[in-house]
């Protein structure tokens, strides 16, 4: 985290890409770093530090995932409504901690997801 301001993301378009670029800009949140399917190994302090390894990789499943690392509370709240204002998808939010830090982007993921459908389980 470290002071490195950043967004990852995994899963987009060009096209959302390019509305997460104007976001990022219109909100100060520092850089974008685009997560490849040639990345979900390296953990996500490597991602953020780099520099980047391109190696093989297992099939993940086609999700939208934005990532915020070292925002405060007020530009995350911010951001998140940008993004869902400007964006049709619906991406899988979550902000990097200490723990999640160290477990590879492919980890992460399952992760979100099993969280996800716990609580749309819950919900119904």
């Amino acid at each position: 985290m470290d002071n490195n301001k950043c967004l990852l993301i995994y899963g987009f378009n060009q096209e959302e890409k390019e509305v997460l670029e104007r976001v990022k800009d219109q909100e100060n949140l520092g850089k974008i770093i685009e997560i490849t399917d040639t990345m979900t190994s390296m953990t996500l302090r490597n991602l953020i530090e780099g520099p980047h390894f391109e190696v093989v990789s297992k099939t993940l499943p086609k999700e939208k995932v934005i990532l915020f690392n070292n925002l405060s509370d007020n530009e995350l709240e911010n951001s998140i409504r940008a993004i869902r204002g400007s964006l049709e998808a619906k991406p899988i939010f979550a902000v990097v901690t200490p723990t999640s830090i160290e477990w590879t982007f492919a980890d992460l993921l399952e992760h979100l997801i099993e969280e996800r459908e716990f609580f749309r389980k819950r919900q119904k």
